[in-house]
């Protein structure tokens, strides 16, 4: 369970890896200090070991990542601004370290912020009482690495961003695909704050007959303009995806069974009014659900979907709402 998550959130896997460094680090620095007899510097090393520790513990109890991410970069800055006081010119090679794994825990923003202060306390601390050309070129050096830094994580960051919305975007119709589907029925499972939620799964009656006689590209322009027509429908707080093959799917707001069924059968017309193939018309097919009780997305999704099986029994081209847990 443990290695599934580091593997699967890299954010997690980051924090976690540094804070564990810093850990064993200060750990071995703690004990040296206290061998020495130099009890304020182990406690401070005692103090950031704790800090650092709680901090990974709450990423992982609650999933919240980019929050304990910007709070460790925050207590990273905050100690060695500390360490600045302590230790003086010992703690410059810290300065260094901090503002580079900032921008590797916390979003670019904030580590900018923390690098940025980080930076003038260290140079007051460090450099402003005893300037000299060396302690100057210092001061630059940590310009440099923060500015760097900052850069390489904009780029990173942003690099990172596209790639998961387009991991996020069916490549045909440019609807968000199955995945990001997933995430949202799961977000409103696990978060039930938001009453009245429904869940539409719409089908192409007969489309594998547009498919056989006229080709596959006249069925993806099928499948194209479906997704236009399932956009223009959208209200404010709708959703659609494209579930996979000729399958579509609604997240909507809803109050009740008869509201679920009105804003299908609105889709249904629509659809019926304005999909067209070579053949002539084409009509979905639409099974729905409200959120109830279940304490998985797949059993809503079951619901809606053997909904959606009864709809095209009926005789395709209607709509099926489930009735309480049926």
């Amino acid at each position: 369970m443990a290695a599934s998550r580091v593997r699967d959130d890299f954010q997690l896997a980051i924090v976690s890896l540094l804070g564990l460094t810093t850990l064993l680090m200060l750990s071995g620095f703690m004990l040296w200090r206290s061998l020495r007899g130099e009890w304020t510097l182990a406690a401070f090393d005692a103090l950031v070991t704790v800090a650092i520790g709680l901090v990974v513990e709450r990423a992982w109890r609650t999933g919240r990542t980019d929050a304990a991410g910007a709070l460790m970069a925050l207590l990273n800055s905050g100690f060695c601004v500390v360490a600045c006081v302590l230790i003086g010119d010992a703690a410059g090679g810290w300065v260094y370290v901090v503002l580079m794994t900032n921008f590797y825990i916390a979003r670019p923003h904030i580590a900018a912020w923390c690098g940025a202060l980080l930076i003038v306390a260290a140079t007051m601390l460090l450099i402003v009482p005893d300037a000299n050309l060396g302690r100057l070129a210092t001061a630059i050096t940590w310009s440099l690495v923060y500015a760097f830094s900052f850069a390489f994580s904009r780029r990173l960051r942003d690099y990172s961003d596209s790639l998961e919305r387009r991991a996020m975007l069916d490549p045909l119709t440019r609807l968000p695909n199955r995945g990001a589907m997933e995430a949202h029925l799961r977000s409103l499972v696990d978060d039930r704050r938001q009453p009245g939620i429904g869940l539409l799964v719409l089908d192409l009656d007969r489309f594998k007959t547009v498919n056989d006689t006229f080709g596959h590209a006249v069925g993806d322009a099928v499948l194209v303009e479906l997704g236009t027509i399932l956009r223009d429908t959208l209200r404010e707080g709708d959703a659609v995806y494209r579930f996979g093959g000729e399958e579509f799917v609604l997240v909507l707001p809803a109050d009740d069974d008869v509201g679920l069924l009105a804003a299908a059968e609105r889709v249904r017309g629509e659809v019926e009014q304005r999909l067209r193939s070579p053949a002539g018309p084409i009509t979905v097919s639409i099974g729905g659900a409200m959120l109830a009780t279940e304490q998985d997305w797949q059993d809503w999704f079951g619901r809606a979907d053997t909904s959606l099986y009864l709809a095209k029994r009926a005789g395709r081209n209607c709509t099926h709402i489930a009735q309480g847990l049926e």
